[in-house]
């Protein structure tokens, strides 16, 4: 007898890059700008915490310096293991066996992953061929096969693209499911869908600490909506799911706003210098909304060829083979990418 559930036996799980490097930049992790200052205060409070009672169940603490990064209230937030566990409760919540979940594509992959784990379907409508998109080809499709949730990476991961506010709302004006909206990366871009959700009954916006926080080793993510849609998540959440340390660090880190503005505005800086400077070279990049930049390369196995001089840049397959992605790094980071990334193209056609 096979035990294993059909929809996961040939599941294909999220690759991580395990590779020696001196510079990593392939997976859009920001910069530590904050450890420094608190890690004696985190120190303190593990020595001082009740380890062998169980963390606030309830992120209280969190929750409200949320509310304040945001401007929203409290009540409007569920916290919990980095956005991956958000996509997950939603999935978790609202989808039944073949229920169909749709999105753009190319698009984050676990999307797709999470749809197959719970056994519903998902469903992806193409890019234009600048990887732009059109939500009125979404609404068509979404009125055809009538999706129980839509998915938006926006700002999106990986090619950079982001969706114009008023086209979201366009979308959740003529769909009735749930739209999601993925803004792992708006810090780094504009029009958030944040203040919307009181507007709409089908609104789910999903925020991480690990992009433009730096914060991806404590795996802290949140989701903002209507009090309905978080009364409902918070039945199917699971109790105790975020610890206490992770609480703390995401407390005080958002008690730093100053900070976070600083860093955005110097990704920004560092990503225009970055994008202009590959538009130099034979590779073909596209404007970029978040940490990161998409392109497109020629040389085969770019990525492998990075490596052996110790960068680690993101490479993909099948439809988007020979497209790259590559994190902003400093300034020292990027320019040492620039320079690999001209030794081997300078390989390539001697």
């Amino acid at each position: 007898m096979e035990i294993i559930k059909d929809n996961i036996r040939n599941l294909e799980g999220y690759k991580i890059n395990k590779k020696p490097y001196r510079i990593k930049l392939d997976a859009n992790e920001g910069k530590n700008i904050f450890f420094q200052d608190i890690s004696n205060e985190i120190i303190s409070f593990i020595k001082e915490m009740d380890i062998n009672l169980y963390p606030d169940a309830e992120s209280f603490l969190l929750r409200t310096e949320i509310g304040k990064y945001l401007n929203i209230n409290p009540d409007n937030i569920v916290t919990g293991n980095g956005s991956s566990e958000m996509i997950e409760l939603v999935m978790k919540t609202f989808i039944d066996k073949d229920d169909i979940i749709l999105s753009f594509i190319p698009t984050f992959s676990m999307y797709s992953v999470f749809s197959k784990i719970y056994s519903g379907r998902f469903v992806g409508v193409n890019s234009n061929e600048d990887f732009s998109t059109d939500i009125d080809v979404l609404i068509k499709k979404a009125k055809e096969i009538k999706p129980k949730v839509i998915l938006l990476c926006n700002p999106n991961n990986p090619t950079g693209y982001l969706i114009n506010k008023n086209e979201i709302k366009k979308l959740l004006d003529n769909v009735e499911c749930i739209v999601v909206v993925d803004e792992a990366y708006i810090e780094f871009a504009e029009g958030s869908m944040v203040k919307d959700i009181t507007q709409y009954k089908n609104l789910i916006v999903l925020r991480t600490l690990s992009k433009a926080l730096g914060l991806a080793a404590i795996r802290l993510g949140y989701m903002v909506s209507n009090r309905h849609i978080i009364d409902t998540i918070n039945k199917v959440r699971a109790p105790y799911n975020l610890n206490s340390i992770s609480q703390y660090i995401g407390v005080k880190a958002l008690q730093n706003k100053e900070k976070i503005f600083e860093y955005v505005e110097e990704v920004k800086e560092e990503r225009k210098h970055l994008y202009e400077t590959l538009m130099l070279l034979p590779v073909e990049p596209y404007p970029s909304n978040t940490n990161f930049i998409f392109f497109k390369s020629d040389i085969d196995k770019l990525d492998k060829k990075l490596e052996q001089d110790g960068i680690l840049i993101r490479g993909f397959s099948g439809d988007l083979d020979g497209y790259y992605r590559v994190t902003v790094g400093n300034r020292w980071e990027n320019l040492e990418f620039i320079k690999s990334l001209k030794e081997i193209i300078k390989n390539e056609n001697s």
